[in-house]
């Protein structure tokens, strides 16, 4: 008996300046730096193997550089998701964690230990982050029913779509971890989502993870 299966390849972008410097990026449009650039050439090479039929991007130019490699190489189309962009971290957005750990502490100890329910003025609560991000890779999922597509998104977009997609509980937020130009995989069935592979790093030469 015949399944539709499909798979979906999740890429966080690679590494900008914001990274190496720990600032929150949130919807700050940073361009890629030097080494995220040679990620993204790697990235273009690992999908050259996974042979997706169709790249979507967040609309963060990080993003969207991180992808653009394999669109060319591939000679596809890439598509832009509005709602495959950073969550919103409000005044935070390019301040650097350490300015933020010292002048809230109540709040970036939050951060650190649950994040699911931290908020405050400007910032997306990371329950609407997985819900609408969620709801992007339900469309898809039925758009391209049987074959394989590529997503290139954030860290704080990866982390609750793949715990909503998963139906995990909180705290979720820090049981994941994506590297900067990481590949994931997930499998979509009739019995719904799975997790076939995360933070797959084989296919980079250089890399500063990032844990906080």
């Amino acid at each position: 008996m015949g399944e539709t299966r499909t798979t979906i390849i999740l890429v966080r972008h690679g590494e900008c300046s914001a990274n190496r410097e720990e600032r929150f990026r949130g919807r700050c449009d940073f361009e890629l730096n030097d080494l995220g650039h040679r990620q993204a050439r790697q990235v273009a090479e690992a999908l050259q193997k996974l042979k997706p039929l169709a790249l979507y991007s967040s609309p963060l130019r990080r993003a969207i550089q991180s992808i653009a490699p394999a669109a060319r190489t591939l000679g596809l189309e890439m598509h832009i998701e509005e709602d495959l962009t950073n969550i919103s971290f409000g005044a935070w957005e390019g301040q650097r964690k350490s300015d933020i750990a010292r002048e809230q502490p109540e709040l970036w100890a939050l951060w650190k230990q649950r994040p699911e329910e931290l908020s405050f003025p400007g910032m997306e609560s990371l329950d609407a982050v997985g819900k609408r991000s969620r709801a992007v890779l339900d469309r898809l999922v039925q758009v391209h029913a049987g074959e394989t597509i590529a997503l290139c998104t954030h860290r704080t977009v990866l982390k609750p779509l793949v715990s909503y997609c998963l139906d995990m509980t909180p705290p979720w937020f820090w049981k994941l971890h994506f590297d900067t130009a990481s590949i994931s995989i997930l499998v979509h069935d009739e019995r719904g989502y799975s997790l076939f592979s995360l933070n797959r790093i084989d296919h980079l030469t250089e890399l500063n993870r990032e844990w906080n």
